[in-house]
């Protein structure tokens, strides 16, 4: 049922190109590393849902963080974890990718600007109101 036609989402994957060596005015190597950016897009089919169970969250591992969950019918799609998906307009960095037989499901967390949702944050209690009278009902 997961992988019926209609449920099948269009996105791109965008392979990374690596990195490249940074050289200073003279030519020479700085030691230092800069990006050299991703490839040509290229598109695919897929389900992206959100994760529903712990059986999802125990598949990928305890200490990974991810927003969404891309299952694929291709096992041997070439997408690996160094790249990135861009679904809806928004950018996903792929967290864990795990073939199998006859799927390839992948764990996706979505790009922020600031990164402020790295740390789940803590619901905030309500604060009680004093009672200014002193009565307690």
């Amino acid at each position: 049922m997961r992988l019926l036609h209609r449920n099948l989402k269009e996105f791109e994957y965008l392979p990374w190109l690596g990195t490249e060596t940074d050289l200073n005015e003279d030519g020479e190597h700085t030691g230092e590393y800069r990006p050299v950016n991703y490839g040509e897009p290229v598109k695919y089919r897929g389900n992206i849902s959100m994760p529903s169970s712990r059986t999802n969250q125990m598949f990928y591992g305890m200490d990974i963080r991810y927003t969404h969950v891309l299952v694929m019918d291709d096992p041997d799609a070439d997408i690996q974890e160094t790249g990135l998906i861009r679904w809806k307009g928004h950018l996903y960095d792929i967290k864990a990718v795990r073939p199998s037989l006859n799927l390839l499901s992948i764990a996706l967390r979505r790009q922020t600007e600031d990164h402020a949702d790295d740390e789940p944050e803590e619901p905030e209690t309500p604060v009680e109101p004093e009672d200014p009278d002193g009565d307690e009902p």
